[in-house]
């Protein structure tokens, strides 16, 4: 018998979002073939090994502050969670990202929650939160950078100055008391007490909304955004790294917003890791400040192999830390732990 026709759709569905990702790998073939492959085998060969070494430092210290970040969302939310252990989860989380299409593998972390009976949608809340605080900045340099660099400077301020106001007018209704008593809210309170606990799909939406209520308060809030901004710093620098490796006169402003774009190129569901899409966007920001296509394009993907390369590397090394940690936790279980079976 023929399968029902939801099973077809399903099939359908799974099937074009396998495929999705080959027009990116489309695009990226087409970028180079319109590519002097002599030039860009110079730029290539042009690279000091020791800038690429250096922006690899800058970009592994980018992911071991995220991994203290995301374990400051854990003792903000009362999950005990040792600081190694959270390290370990996180940075093993990053090499399942490396092999997953929207770098969903990074939720992979939440394992280390669950594995010490803490409930899957309390568990995903930080990872979801983790995600938002970078799209959040990544979106915010891109938007004013973008129109800064590639547009009008005074629009650039203005929508600098705008967002710099939205998130103090949010900081200030976070503060607000009157908002605890506003209608809607106490209602959307008691409708999720009155469901927590609550199995299937609405109790993971229950415990991932009531999860995210202590990383909304403002002073970890600030924190948080403290945190993102350092990390984000050196994520920047490891392109100027690469670039001064490869003697590209751009200053680091005109690189971070290259970068930035790049960075949400990634998230376009027709790409891996935005190969293809970076490329363009490098060329399309360094082309008016003179630098050659070829060059550009060899910038974008030395930096996203670097980033791959380490993010694999020191994932591997997450994942053998929490085999040890698993086994160290299956033959010691913590108070209140069943023994592993």
């Amino acid at each position: 018998m023929p399968p029902p026709p939801a099973a077809q759709v399903t099939t359908r569905g799974s099937r074009v979002r396998r495929y999705l990702p080959l027009l990116g790998l489309l695009l990226f073939a087409w970028v180079i073939s319109r590519q002097n492959l002599p030039a860009l085998g110079a730029a290539l060969a042009a690279v000091r090994p020791g800038a690429l070494l250096q922006a690899a430092g800058l970009f592994g210290l980018n992911m071991l502050l995220k991994s203290v970040r995301w374990h400051r969302m854990l003792q903000a939310q009362r999950l005990p969670l040792p600081l190694p252990v959270a390290m370990a989860a996180f940075l093993a989380s990053q090499f399942y990202g490396q092999v997953t299409l929207g770098r969903v593998g990074e939720l992979y972390k939440a394992e280390a929650l669950t594995e010490r009976g803490v409930p899957l949608g309390t568990a995903l809340s930080s990872s979801l939160y983790d995600r938002l605080l970078d799209l959040a900045a990544v979106l915010l340099v891109a938007a004013v950078l973008a129109t800064t660099v590639l547009g009008d400077a005074r629009a650039g301020a203005v929508a600098g100055a705008c967002m710099a106001l939205l998130m103090i007018g949010g900081l200030v209704v976070l503060r607000a008391r009157s908002l605890a008593a506003f209608g809607p809210v106490v209602r959307l309170r008691a409708w999720l007490e009155a469901r927590r606990g609550t199995r299937g799909a609405l109790g993971l939406l229950v415990a991932l909304i009531s999860g995210l209520g202590p990383l909304l308060r403002p002073l970890f809030l600030i924190e948080a955004v403290a945190w993102t901004a350092v990390s984000w710093s050196l994520y920047f620098a490891s392109v100027w790294r690469v670039a001064a490796g490869m003697g590209i006169d751009a200053s680091p402003v005109t690189l971070t917003a290259a970068s930035a774009l790049g960075a949400l190129s990634a998230l376009l569901p027709v790409t891996i890791s935005g190969l293809g899409a970076r490329e363009v966007i490098f060329m399309q920001v360094l082309g008016p400040i003179g630098v050659a296509p070829e060059r550009a394009v060899v910038l974008s993907l030395l930096h996203l192999g670097m980033m791959t390369a380490v993010a694999t590397s020191v994932g591997l090394l997450g994942l053998i830390a929490r085999q040890r940690q698993r086994l160290r936790l299956g033959e010691h279980p913590e108070p209140g732990q069943p023994p592993a079976r």
